[in-house]
Parts: C-alpha cells; structure tokens; sequence
C-alpha cells in the first residue's frame, strides 16, 4: 500500500490504537528506530508508546530510556502494508523529519474507532 497521510483530526485516535496494539504484544516486545532529520537517535530499542496531545499540540513517541517529543507536528505519514504498520513519518513546524522504522510490521485498524 505505501505511505499515505492521516489528517489531524484522526491522529489522537489512531496513536490509541497504536499504542493498545503495542500493549497487546507483551510476549513479542516491538522494536524501533528513530530517526530526525538523517540523524539516528535510537536504533532498535523496545518501542513502548505512541500519544498525540491536540491541547499541547505535540507528539510523543516513547521508546526505552527515550521520550521523544514533537512539537508542533504539521504532518503524519503511516507507513502501511498488507502486513501492518510498518513506520511513521511526522514533520514539525521547523520542518524536521522524525521518523521511526519498526522491526516488524504491527496491526493497527487505521479507520476503525479507538
């Protein structure tokens, strides 16, 4: 399927669901890497939530030992496939790139309710 765009209003909800599905998988801890602007921040540490504020207008992504904030985030991309959720992309303001790769795809409904 490829990258596609969620629009603000649905980021709250889909971060629910993201970080529920991450629950789910306690016996199969998900990995991540984390990546702002080519620079790698994190490479391949537990990833242990996903929360988007719309009051503070920031983006948290929690990985072991690391909480990484994005304020102001302009844009969303999930990357997804047949298989699941595969990354993320999420542009700020300043137009910084934070991305985060997962070792394997995740299931996650991106049109259901939370």
């Amino acid at each position: 399927m490829g990258s596609r765009e969620l629009a603000k209003p649905e980021w709250q909800s889909f971060c629910d669901r993201l970080s529920k599905a991450l629950r789910g998988h306690y016996w199969r801890t998900k990995t991540a890497s984390l990546v702002v602007n080519q620079e790698v921040v994190a490479e391949w540490v537990p990833l242990l939530g996903f929360a988007y504020d719309p009051k503070k207008d920031h983006l948290e992504i929690t990985l072991r030992d690391l909480d990484h904030r994005v304020r102001q985030p302009r844009t969303l991309y999930v990357d997804e496939g047949t298989s699941g959720i595969a990354g993320f992309e999420v542009i700020d303001a300043a137009g910084l790139r934070h991305s985060l790769a997962l070792s394997e795809p995740l299931r996650v409904a991106l049109g259901a309710p939370a």
